[in-house]
């Protein structure tokens, strides 16, 4: 795949999953899925600056009157 499509993140994360299960020779352990899954696709907390009211969904809520 050429760099930066949208699956980049995903093949990296992959590769590197690959990667470390062929250094051991057991399995990748569960920390070790984790540290590398959030290296590809960091938490993003919400921005304090900018609130907004919103319902569970994700979608803002209008309030009327």
């Amino acid at each position: 795949m050429p760099p930066g499509t949208p699956a980049q993140p995903f093949i990296d994360a992959l590769t590197e999953l690959v990667q470390a299960q062929a250094d051991t020779t057991c399995f990748v352990v569960l920390h070790q899925w984790a540290e590398i899954l959030e290296r590809h696709f960091p938490t993003q907390l919400p921005d304090p600056d900018h609130t907004t009211d919103q319902d569970l969904s994700g979608r803002s809520r209008v309030s009327l009157g």
